[in-house]
């Protein structure tokens, strides 16, 4: 065998290896779940309450709980949030945006997923679904929230899962921040030299689920977005049922809470106005 006859086996060889452990461990490279809380409420602070939810299969999941405060009269006031995360994060790395939120006038649900944080059990696509539905049902089983009064705000990968939700049920509203297609199109961009869309197994598929969700939405992404370029928001758009409008804005992946300034301010106060008298 010659030399170059080798190489050629090796390098073979070597792709074949990383394609198989790309098919074998889609979830784990997918979901990288935090388990340190960097931080909590009472540092910026928020009153919170630590909860308990069981999700469907019994996997305990841990979220805060942050009360409004009285005499609230942001855009928020009146309503609650649910607050639902990204794929690499968890809830002590958010803790400035629910101040964010709670600034707004919100009450607040934030849930870390099976895996991340303090909650229990390993990550999945299906787990993280159930994970999802099993804290909007603690919001109206448990605390009394009516759905009208219920606003879904996502970041990222959390935007799957709030797309999902909405398939069952139906809030008031959903924000949704920088949001992608699907998962195929997301690796298929971090691994352009594999055949992942032959070999993934993964949905996360907000293309063919935006169409179906008919209460109002806020799709949020900067045009600065290195991980989930812009076009793919667009597409969601494109795709999105009415009412629906498309705001964008500058700064990193998932950070508009910090880095969209003005322009974002600005422009989520607008569309929690006219929820606000689309419900009253």
């Amino acid at each position: 065998m010659s030399v170059a006859l080798a190489i050629l086996l090796l390098l073979g060889l070597g792709y074949l290896a990383v394609a198989l452990v790309f098919a074998s461990r889609q979830d784990g490279m997918f979901f990288q779940p935090k388990q340190i809380l960097a931080a909590e409420p009472g540092d910026v602070g928020l009153q919170h309450e630590d909860v308990a939810i069981t999700a469907p299969d019994g996997v305990r999941l841990h979220a805060w709980w942050l009360p409004r405060d009285d005499g609230a009269t942001g855009g928020g006031a009146g309503f609650t949030l649910l607050f639902l995360h990204g794929a690499n994060t968890n809830l002590g790395d958010r803790v400035d945006t629910l101040r964010f939120w709670h600034d707004l006038g919100f009450e607040i649900l934030a849930l870390d997923y099976r895996g991340y944080g303090r909650s229990e059990g390993r990550a999945t696509e299906i787990g993280l679904y159930a994970d999802t539905r099993a804290a909007w049902d603690w919001l109206i089983d448990e605390r009394g929230a009516h759905p009208s009064r219920v606003v879904v705000a996502a970041e990222s990968m959390g935007v799957s899962l709030a797309t999902e939700l909405g398939l069952t049920v139906k809030p008031a509203g959903m924000v949704l921040e920088a949001g992608f297609t699907c998962a195929a199109d997301v690796a298929a961009r971090r691994y352009p030299w594999l055949p992942v869309r032959q070999m993934i197994r993964l949905g996360l598929n907000n293309e063919n689920r935006v169409g179906r969700l008919r209460f109002p939405k806020l799709l949020v992404h900067s045009v600065e977005d290195r991980l989930v370029p812009i076009t793919l928001g667009r597409r969601l758009e494109r795709r999105a049922a009415p009412p629906c409008r498309f705001l964008t804005i500058r700064g990193g992946h998932a950070i508009a809470c910090s880095e969209g300034g003005e322009r974002y301010r600005r422009g989520l106060a607008e569309w929690l106005e006219a929820l606000a008298g689309s419900v009253s």
